[in-house]
């Protein structure tokens, strides 16, 4: 298999990516630009400890104390926005991959040339990958570096693990979306399907800390499986990875079989 597809997705995207890039340094480095000033606000832990467990699940991790590091850190950047941002580009990514190339009239094109049905989505995911992987990327160095004027010191690997459980996240809601597209034809039904679900999975992992029925639902949720194990404080979730990460993997698979065995809209 060679790697034309995923250059070709390089070269096409490439500004996109950039773009992508940019927003997500800005995005970040407006956050940490904030610390200082609510360091020592004792009213803003306060706050935290008088919501609801699963408010505070939801929208700030689940942190009590959102003045250490790691509080702030979690709460507002990786509980909901890192993973928000990411999860759009990839499932926009994976949408576009099949489904959108379809709905433009150039996926028989494509086909037309020496490569496999197989081949062609294979080569897309790991196009995806390597965006997820770019931004992930990004997103680390810059809470890295960018921490440093603030003093926002915390453990290097827990950075990367939750870095990397939010990259995986997002990685699983693309694969989402590109096994709908090859499924069945449209990017609008990939991207809201795809999108619908992971929002479902961060609901589901909310409730469940404080609606007692949907415990057993808790571990299908991905969200849960790459931040239940609070991987900022905890370090590397290995399990919640390999679950993930066999999730998509199945999700590839279905693009595979999906695309084999349906017709291409003219």
């Amino acid at each position: 298999m060679n790697a034309e597809i995923v250059l070709e997705g390089f070269r096409e995207h490439r500004r996109s990516l950039v773009w992508w890039s940019f927003g997500l340094i800005v995005f970040t480095v407006i956050t940490l630009v904030f610390y200082p000033s609510i360091r020592d606000s004792s009213g803003l832990s306060d706050y935290s400890k008088d919501l609801p467990e699963a408010m505070r699940a939801m929208f700030v991790g689940g942190e009590l104390d959102l003045t250490s590091p790691s509080g702030f850190l979690n709460s507002q950047i990786f509980a909901v926005m890192a993973p928000t941002l990411l999860a759009i580009f990839a499932v926009s990514t994976g949408a576009s991959a099949i489904a959108g190339d379809e709905e433009r009239g150039l996926l028989d094109q494509r086909l037309a040339q020496p490569v496999s049905r197989s081949s062609m989505v294979v080569q897309q995911f790991f196009w995806l990958l390597a965006g997820v992987a770019i931004l992930t990327a990004v997103l680390l160095a810059t809470v890295v570096l960018g921490g440093r004027p603030f003093d926002l010191k915390v453990d290097f690997m827990n950075l990367f693990a939750i870095s990397v459980s939010t990259g995986l996240f997002g990685l699983l809601f693309g694969a989402m979306a590109l096994a709908v597209g090859c499924v069945i034809p449209g990017k609008s039904r990939a991207v809201a399907v795809a999108a619908a679900l992971a929002t479902l999975s961060w609901i589901i992992d909310g409730l469940a800390r404080s609606v007692s029925w949907l415990q057993p639902a808790q571990d299908f949720s991905p969200y849960h499986q790459a931040y239940g194990a609070s991987p900022l404080l905890h370090g590397i979730p290995w399990g919640g990875w390999a679950v993930l990460v066999a999730i998509t993997a199945a999700l590839v698979a279905i693009s595979i079989i999906g695309l084999n065995r349906r017709d291409i809209r003219q």
